[in-house]
């Protein structure tokens, strides 16, 4: 029953410490998050989950210290609203002078 409730006890304890060494020297920074995109970094003050693969550097908690949110419901493909009229604009028709043009 003792050893249990000393278990009990580091196990909460571990889970209010510090993802890794990294964060907690830099835990009390301006949170700032990095990605790489095309060709330059970008930050932001929140976690961008999406692009998780693409963290380059955080300050601040760890991004899985936040809630990751749920991934919007799928729309389903819809035609669109059938109309009464067709328009379509006239094919352009070269001038011969820019087809052929005569060495003059």
């Amino acid at each position: 029953m003792k050893l249990g409730t000393v278990i009990g006890g580091l196990v909460a304890l571990s889970a209010c410490g510090y993802v890794d060494k990294y964060e907690e020297a830099v835990y009390d920074e301006e949170p700032r998050y990095c990605y790489r995109q095309l060709g330059s970094i970008q930050c932001f003050s929140e976690p961008v989950h999406r692009d998780a693969a693409r963290l380059v550097n955080y300050y601040g908690p760890h991004p899985s210290r936040y809630d990751t949110p749920s991934p919007p419901d799928r729309l389903e493909p819809a035609a669109p609203r059938p109309v009464a009229f067709y328009v379509r604009d006239e094919e352009p028709i070269p001038d011969d002078s820019t087809v052929h043009p005569t060495n003059e």
